[in-house]
């Protein structure tokens, strides 16, 4: 039974129990998130759910707006064709297709008219009837990730939409501060919108579930290899002692 005695050192105590209230701090933090995200993910479903209004002349705040589906009538301007990359559909890389519409009340809307390829860019439709109408779900953009790369307007070079920049790059004012994704997707028409319904899962993806228990899981590791570590020096310290 001596061998089987536990002693553990007073600094690895001090360090497998910060580490352990590290641990669970983390996984914590994550059940938080996981929860705050989902009731994101409930507020965007449920402004898409709405039938579309008309997008109104002014948006003073954009957080009342994001994921709300609108109509507006107005006409593109194709001379000022902005590609955001790379962005994938099915396993096939291409781009974002952003193109300004003027409103017929005044006034632009950057509209991601959807994904298209390099093979694919002569097919790609530029409907040009005068005034039309258009149906969207309107979102803020924001810089994706810290990994992901400045857009260089002088190349034009766009890796996330960044309305301000591309207003300025265009020459264009009285620019609305969101972006228009379309939501009708169109057989055999490219650009290819309607991808606005898995939209919110890319733009949130909440994956925190997995988080938590991955912290919680190695916190309880860490207090078992903890005890077992000390149970094999005891095992030593008796067998050397009894000798």
């Amino acid at each position: 039974m001596a061998a089987r005695k536990f002693r553990p050192t007073l600094l690895s105590s001090l360090i497998t129990f910060a580490l352990f209230g590290v641990m669970i701090w983390l996984g914590t933090w994550q059940v938080h998130r996981m929860h705050w995200k989902e009731s994101m993910l409930a507020q965007i479903n449920e402004n898409m759910a709405r039938k579309p209004v008309p997008m109104p002349e002014k948006i003073d705040n954009p957080e009342d707006w994001k994921f709300r589906r609108v109509t507006l009538a107005g006409s593109f301007d194709y001379s000022h064709e902005m590609l955001v990359k790379p962005r994938t559909l099915d396993g096939a890389v291409g781009y974002d297709m952003v193109v300004p519409f003027i409103r017929a009340s005044g006034g632009t809307v950057l509209v991601d008219r959807g994904w298209i390829s390099d093979a694919l860019m002569d097919k790609a439709s530029r409907p040009d009837h005068g005034m039309m109408q258009i149906e969207g779900v309107l979102r803020t953009p924001e810089k994706p990730s810290f990994f992901t790369p400045d857009n260089n307007p002088a190349k034009k070079d766009w890796f996330w939409t960044d309305v301000k920049g591309m207003a300025d790059a265009a020459g264009l004012e009285d620019v609305a501060p969101m972006v228009l994704y379309i939501s009708a997707k169109q057989p055999g028409v490219y650009p290819v919108g309607g991808r606005v319904q898995g939209l919110q899962v890319a733009i949130l993806p909440n994956d925190h579930k997995q988080y938590a228990i991955f912290w919680f899981g190695m916190s309880f590791v860490l207090l078992i290899v903890w005890f077992l570590s000390h149970l094999e020096r005891a095992s030593l310290e008796e067998k050397h002692a009894s000798l």
